[in-house]
């Protein structure tokens, strides 16, 4: 399945430009895909979110720890693009974010709607 393809390495660092401005608030013109993710701010709970929706669109199960082993777009995209099938990164801007933002709207919404706010605790006089 390894593909080294440049396209396929350009397909992923905008993709990842474009998922870490979405998750840090950054305009992605202001990323440059060779300095560490770390200045632009991004944490471990923000590197795991974006592990998670690049799991999500590729199907395969990736390292956690894959921006901090590989902590530039440049290295993190040549990574995924020499050991995993990329290809559908390209077909899906910032799908991830908004399918995964949807999913969980629905899911609080039929959840139980008598329930108000941490675990029903604020409906529990009404």
């Amino acid at each position: 399945m390894p593909n080294s393809s440049m396209p396929n390495q350009t397909i992923v660092e905008n993709w990842l430009k474009t998922q870490l401005a979405d998750q840090l608030s950054l305009d992605a013109d202001s990323i440059n895909v060779t300095e560490p993710l770390t200045r632009y701010g991004l944490d471990s709970i923000d590197a795991v979110t974006m592990v998670g929706d690049i799991e999500d669109v590729i199907d395969e199960e990736l390292p956690s720890t894959l921006f901090w082993d590989y902590p530039t777009i440049a290295k993190s995209a040549q990574f995924l693009a020499d050991n995993y099938d990329v290809s559908a990164l390209g077909n899906t801007a910032s799908e991830p974010v908004e399918e995964l933002e949807d999913t969980a709207v629905a899911t609080a919404t039929s959840a139980n709607t008598k329930s108000r706010g941490w675990g029903g605790l604020f409906g529990r006089g009404a």
